[in-house]
């Protein structure tokens, strides 16, 4: 079985080499046979894991908007993953995604884009948006993985809170990928791992 390093996209593999985010500390906190990477000042507020399901709540302090005009906030991420039989109904994260969108639209969740990324054996779906009560802004990220007859399903929500609104060009899926790493088994090709995310 192989170890491939999993992150959300080319993206996040740039922002993370080219910021101050990249030299902080890091903390590996076991998850199934890989691990979920945290880096910076990071608290975890709860944690439960097994050997086939994981739910883990983190936050870490955010600094918004220029240096010349900071403004403060909190990154809150919940994850929770369970590695189950593969089945194409669970690999297919968009189909997931669809089915719960009525809900969080009545919830008061306003979705503003979304993100796909396709191969093989991984399909990723990162959702951002904003909600009310408290107004908050949102990454939503569905990843599947498949590792033979067996699927890594893997859901984490990270809610963005601020003192003042930060502004409408933030990208709150950048900051996200500054500060969470994830390493999971999947078994790939050779050409894959090398870079297995790059769409």
């Amino acid at each position: 079985m192989l170890k491939a390093r999993i992150r959300y996209g080319l993206t996040a593999i740039l922002l993370s080499a080219a910021t101050p985010a990249a030299a902080q500390s890091a903390v590996q906190v076991p998850l199934f046979d890989g691990a979920l990477v945290l880096r910076g000042e990071v608290g975890v507020t709860a944690d439960t894991r097994s050997a086939d399901s994981a739910d883990l709540s983190f936050w870490r302090p955010i600094q918004y908007g220029s240096p010349a005009k900071p403004i403060g906030g909190r990154m809150d991420c919940r994850l929770a993953g369970a590695v189950q039989p593969f089945s194409d109904a669970a690999f297919n994260v968009q189909a997931l995604y669809q089915a719960r969108k009525p809900a969080r639209e009545r919830a008061g969740q306003k979705d503003d884009g979304t993100d796909f990324l396709e191969q093989p054996n991984i399909r990723r779906l990162e959702v951002t948006g904003r909600a009310l009560e408290p107004h908050r802004h949102y990454v939503l990220t569905y990843l599947a993985l498949r590792d033979g007859a067996r699927l890594y399903d893997i859901r984490m929500n990270c809610d963005f809170l601020h003192l003042q609104d930060p502004g409408s060009k933030t990208d709150y899926a950048a900051i996200m990928h500054q500060y969470l790493d994830l390493a999971v088994p999947v078994a790939l090709g050779a050409s894959q791992i090398t870079s297995p995310l790059e769409s």
